[in-house]
């Protein structure tokens, strides 16, 4: 080559349509999935708090080199990433859920989100009409409206999230409406010269794609509309799938609490404590969402006073499990809050009408043995001079069911020598 040979610039889209397609992938579709923070009881804790947010290097130039360029990176970025816009109103706990289940976000910027355009899926939480009196509008942690971005292959945890709002707040998912609208956006993209043109993408079976993660994951919601690119008969069929209860038969539901409660049993005795807890921890949620949910009446009148007391006795002994590995970690912060914590729920769990009207769950001694054996433990190892009595009689109770017994006896005398020194 001489000086005086011309040089041929270098045009991108001289470069065949397949390799253009996976450099618009690597420069607008990486996006990893956010480590899990799950190996402590205080960065649990600490996640509840804040947004966890996809990581990514997206650089969005390229959609400001031509208009050509633009049409196509703009239709892999969107049938690639598919996000999602989820939107609820003030005094729905989404945030806290959102948080507290790790769900991944792109954004939480309300005038990013909203700018965006391109969207596979709209969903929208709202109060029905008719309970639209009990919402509070207070500004409240955790309760403020919530306007986010999340990729459609991250809906399992965001459904995770919506099934936990009866936690947070009671009979909160019978009261609310959900908006669900396929393509949005796509009337205006129709409209703008140079959006491409989704109109062969939001087929019935790509409907049906969007639509899966909500209708395998969600239950309970009743007050749904699902409107936008949808087929009539996909859309009834998904809101009933949506109206269902997830428990309905006694037998299965004590089959599947019971499982959980032996697979962390199990991962106790492999010492992999942190994931037995967090097994114990997610299945005793479950129940206490269950028994807020509309299934739970239902679960009653079909098993009866029998199902009712061995799924007492499932949850109290989770509830024990917890507490016998906490208060072992103690002291220290997490331990503390999550070990009380399960020594409450536990005496809740044996009070009057806790289960069903007129019903008191009464556990065998032994079991009762081991709470006062663990309140007694964790009173002392949190120091409180206050409570230096109460643990003496939970530990003397404790040793009324069980004499001899050799850590029952041991730490009574942990206690006495505490007691004394206070």
């Amino acid at each position: 080559m001489t000086d005086n040979t011309p040089i041929t610039p270098f045009r991108f889209r001289d470069l065949p349509g397949e390799i253009r397609k996976k450099i618009y992938c690597l420069i607008l579709c990486e996006f990893r999935r956010p480590e899990e923070k799950s190996d402590n009881s205080l960065d649990l804790l600490n996640c509840m708090e804040t947004n966890t947010l996809v990581e990514h290097e997206v650089e969005t130039t390229i959609l400001l080199t031509s208009k050509e360029i633009y049409r196509e990176a703009y239709d892999v970025m969107v049938k690639t990433n598919r996000f999602v816009k989820i939107t609820s109103v003030r005094s729905i706990p989404l945030p806290v859920a959102l948080s507290g289940h790790q769900a991944p976000l792109v954004s939480a910027k309300e005038r990013v989100v909203n700018n965006f355009k391109g969207y596979v899926l709209d969903i929208h939480l709202n109060y029905k009409r008719e309970c639209q009196s009990v919402r509070d509008d207070r500004e409240l942690p955790g309760r403020q409206a919530m306007t986010c971005m999340v990729l459609h292959r991250d809906l399992v945890k965001v459904c995770s999230a919506f099934n936990d709002l009866d936690a947070h707040l009671k009979g909160l998912v019978a009261m609310l409406k959900m908006s669900i609208t396929i393509a949005p956006n796509l009337e205006c993209m129709r409209a703008d010269p140079i959006s491409p043109s989704f109109d062969d993408f939001f087929t019935k079976k790509t409907q049906q794609a969007l639509l899966k993660p909500l209708t395998d994951n969600l239950y309970g919601y009743q007050g749904v509309q699902i409107k936008g690119h949808v087929d009539s008969a996909l859309a009834a069929a998904a809101r009933q799938d949506l109206a269902q209860d997830r428990y309905s038969n006694p037998t299965a539901v004590l089959a599947e609490f019971a499982k959980e409660k032996e697979e962390g049993s199990r991962l106790f005795r492999e010492k992999n404590s942190e994931a037995a807890i967090l097994r114990w921890l997610d299945a005793a949620l479950e129940v206490d969402k269950l028994l807020q949910s509309t299934s739970w009446p239902k679960l009653i009148r079909r098993g009866g006073e029998e199902f009712v007391s061995q799924l007492a006795t499932i949850y109290f002994l989770m509830q024990l499990n917890i507490a016998h590995v906490q208060v072992g970690s103690m002291p220290g912060f997490a331990p503390e809050l999550l070990a009380e914590n399960a020594l409450n729920m536990a005496v809740r769990s044996i009070a009057k009408n806790y289960w069903m009207k007129d019903y008191k769950y009464v556990p065998a001694p032994t079991h009762m043995a081991k709470l006062r054996y663990r309140f007694a433990m964790f009173y002392r190892l949190q120091g409180n001079p206050e409570n230096a009595n109460r643990a003496l009689v939970y530990i003397n109770g404790a040793l009324n069911v069980q004499p001899g017994d050799a850590a029952i006896m041991r730490e009574k005398e942990n206690i006495v020598a505490w007691k004394q020194a206070v």
